[in-house]
């Protein structure tokens, strides 16, 4: 099963190495197929400080759980997906959160669930009628 996984769920793997999150990204290969955009590593590289702090790993560990989290997600570079499919995410996200639209355009373009543990975007979605 093809899934898009959002920047929070990466964060929370990362945040908890040792929970089910990081489990399933890590050991469950042979049952999902996650996917991400390649905007996932600018948003990583971004908070990375912040993660730093939160998870109280050194440098190198964070480093090290990253790039085994990473490893894990084939990333898709956003000039692949057709502009229709942009505009129709971009609208979806309108009102919810923008920041969001690269997901939301993958996962029409792979005709894939997102897994997101954001509520606000789950639940303005929702209100537009998408599940």
């Amino acid at each position: 099963m093809i899934i898009v996984v959002d920047t929070n769920i990466v964060f929370r793997g990362i945040l908890n190495p040792q929970g089910t999150i990081s489990d399933l990204i890590l050991n469950s290969y042979s049952k999902f197929d996650f996917y991400a955009p390649t905007y996932i590593t600018d948003e990583l590289n971004e908070h990375h400080q912040k993660l730093l702090k939160l998870a109280g790993l050194t440098e190198h560990e964070l480093n090290v759980l990253i790039r085994a989290i990473m490893k894990k997600i084939d990333l898709i570079d956003l000039v692949t997906i057709p502009p229709n499919t942009w505009l129709k995410a971009k609208k979806m996200a309108e009102n919810v959160d923008e920041f969001d639209t690269p997901f939301i355009a993958l996962c029409m373009e792979l005709e894939a669930p997102l897994w997101t543990g954001d509520k606000k975007l789950i639940n303005g979605l929702r209100a537009k009628g998408v599940e």
